[in-house]
């Protein structure tokens, strides 16, 4: 087997000594073949040459040479480029992507991989992943303009970790650049680029003055006045955008020099490097910026905010909240080996410590850790010895008669104020799944499954400590299927209400709190694809509160979304839900939702009633047959 390349660049750095490594060219992609952005692939040509200087400052550029998409300039708008950027401490590395040829996605598919691989690589490239910026000639130029504002923040889940790691640039320095696709386009660049005959849509996509953003990084631009090959127009359209944008923008017109500025050399060629230097350096790109040895993202960030399970958390201006045991995030951290949770425990007014919440987590999928809170909480390790350590986190305990329900924040709540990380760590999101609601008393949790069979909950449990959300049937349902699993309801839970001061269940869709609604535009937003609810355990519920909560639940979520109505699996008041569910459905012709009824199901019990964990697992194992039908 042949050494993996990236292994051997990092080898011949270290063998280099204190000397300039000679410039070394790694492939981009892995493998024989590189994704095309349409489903099929191609040959994997794409390369990335690294040029390291001898006193680097930390800041790198993507180089993406000119030559209308039909060839590349690598000479002058590339290496020659590379050069120039390392007698000023900047790493250069030169990117030779793939040429369109009826493939209009590649080129920008290779730009973002590159920005990714750099990122991926900073610690042996010796460079500042926060200071990694893209540098493009003519049609590189537009190149370089569309990895500016057609970014993201890399997945999760992705296999290849280096899809983990964001493809924006934080910085875009765009000469005599192609920047629209209408009239005023380079016709050579768009043919090659788009075809003859691009439409309309085609011809607004690639457009970049259209996809500027807030979110696209500050640019310097340089194109001289007398170019006729690409009209000045161009970088005036895209200056315009990033300003209508409030993006830092630079541009500069040059005097003279036409397309390729006299040649690579001359006043003109000279001037746009001294002011793109002179930008860099009031853009604070050239150097380091002050040492730091941790960074605090707030829970109010929209990274944390989408990473967190929905539809169960209360966000207010300084932290989020939850009331609901089970309620979860899952982020992972890059370069970091510490993550440090943020908590405000000051709200707490349990009347026992013992009834504090229980936090757990896992690290990389490592074993369970917990932390029942106590009263002065303020910061919980999550992690201190993993590298880029990924974190599953739920609340696992939380008493279910504690009156939560009063007040936009309920004195009882979870309350999570942010991380504290290392200083250049950044949070990645999962990619979205669809959303699982489960609702219910044995489904949230089942406070015995802690507990082995005949045991009977201790004389000294305070419920906190025995509730297992991950336990629960309806959590291995959630997960056996792919779904991200979201929950309502606490313990002690039926379809009239509960404890707590629970309302019934239709109020309870639409509020997180007696004044906090769940609702966006009068919707669940996200609408869950798939709703279970089971209750009934507590007491036979009348046929009108049933069909109630049914009524709202359809009006509440999507036309798509399946309701699934489960009789509770002790057999209790199996008579009077189905009947209830057997009402709506005649009366609604509500064709998503559906009675499933288990029949007589096994399972073991602490208590007679409430399963163990061994008991979720049997009841869940029993469930599936009826759902495979419901969701496959």
């Amino acid at each position: 087997m042949s050494a993996h390349p990236l292994r051997t660049l990092l080898l011949l750095f270290a063998l280099a000594g204190l000397g300039v490594a000679e410039p070394q060219r790694v492939p981009v992609w892995p493998g024989a073949d590189a994704p095309n952005g349409d489903g099929s692939s191609s040959p994997a040509t794409t390369t990335l040459t690294v040029h390291q200087p001898e006193n680097p400052n930390g800041a790198a550029m993507i180089i993406c040479p000119g030559g209308g998409y039909g060839g590349l300039v690598t000479g002058p708008e590339g290496h020659g480029i590379a050069r120039w950027l390392g007698t000023h401490g900047i790493t250069g590395l030169v990117l030779e992507y793939r040429l369109p040829q009826g493939r209009r996605m590649v080129p920008l598919l290779d730009a973002q991989r590159a920005i990714r691989l750099a990122r991926s690589n900073a610690k042996a490239w010796n460079i500042d992943p926060q200071r990694i910026g893209i540098i493009g000639f003519s049609a590189g130029g537009h190149l370089a303009s569309a990895a500016a504002t057609k970014s993201d923040d890399g997945s999760l889940a992705a296999k290849d970790p280096i899809e983990r790691f964001s493809s924006r640039p934080d910085f875009a320095v765009l000469i005599y650049p192609v920047i629209t696709m209408s009239e005023l386009t380079h016709g050579g660049s768009r043919n090659n680029l788009l075809g003859p005959d691009p439409s309309k849509q085609m011809i607004d996509d690639f457009s970049t003055e259209k996809q500027v953003t807030k979110r696209t990084p500050p640019t310097f631009l340089a194109h001289a006045k007398d170019d006729t090959v690409v009209s000045i127009r161009n970088s005036l359209l895209f200056a315009d955008a990033l300003k209508s944008h409030h993006v830092h923008a630079e541009l500069l017109e040059l005097p003279d020099g036409g397309h390729g500025l006299n040649g690579y050399k001359g006043p003109s060629w000279d001037a746009w490097q001294a002011a793109s230097l002179k930008w860099l350096e009031a853009e604070n790109m050239l150097k380091a910026k002050a040492a730091a040895t941790s960074s605090f993202i707030p829970a109010s960030d929209p990274r944390v905010l989408a990473g967190l399970s929905p539809l169960n958390w209360i966000r207010t201006e300084k932290a989020v909240h939850s009331p609901v045991c089970g309620a979860s995030f899952l982020f992972g951290f890059v370069d970091t080996k510490r993550v440090v949770l943020n908590v405000d425990t000051t709200q707490l007014r349990y009347p026992a410590p013992a009834r504090f919440p229980i936090l757990a987590w896992t690290v990389n999928k490592g074993p369970v850790q917990t932390h029942q809170l106590v009263a002065g909480d303020s910061e919980i390790i999550l992690s201190d010895k993993v590298a880029n350590p990924v974190i599953d986190f739920y609340i696992k305990g939380l008493s279910p008669f504690e009156d939560r329900f009063r007040g936009d924040v309920p004195a009882n709540a979870v309350s999570i104020t942010g991380f504290t990380l290392a200083a250049q760590c950044e949070p990645i999101i999962p990619s979205a799944k669809p959303v699982w609601l489960n609702l219910g008393d044995s489904i949230l949790s089942g406070d015995a499954a802690a507990y082995t069979g005949g045991q009977g909950r201790p004389p000294d449990d305070q419920w906190a400590a025995s509730d297992d959300a991950r336990a629960s049937y309806g959590y291995l349902l959630a997960k056996h299927y792919a779904y991200r699993e979201s929950r309502l309801a606490f313990g002690g839970y039926a379809w009239g209400g509960g404890g707590g001061n629970n309302p019934d269940v239709a109020g309870l869709v639409d509020r997180i709190t007696s004044t906090t609604s769940r609702l966006t535009g009068e919707k669940l937003e996200p609408s869950p694809k798939v709703v279970l609810v089971n209750l009934g355990e507590n007491g036979a519920p009348k046929s009108e509160t049933v069909i109630a909560a049914l009524t709202k639940l359809r009006l509440r979520c999507s036309p798509e979304t399946k309701v699934i109505v489960m009789i509770p699996v002790s057999g209790k008041a199996r008579a009077e839900v189905s009947g209830a569910v057997e009402t709506y459905l005649q009366t609604s012709k509500d064709t998503r939702t559906h009675l499933v009824d288990l029949g007589a199901v096994k399972f073991e019990t602490a208590d007679g009633q409430h399963p163990t964990a061994a008991g979720h697992e049997s009841i869940y194992k029993a469930a599936l047959p009826f759902f495979d039908k419901l969701l496959k």
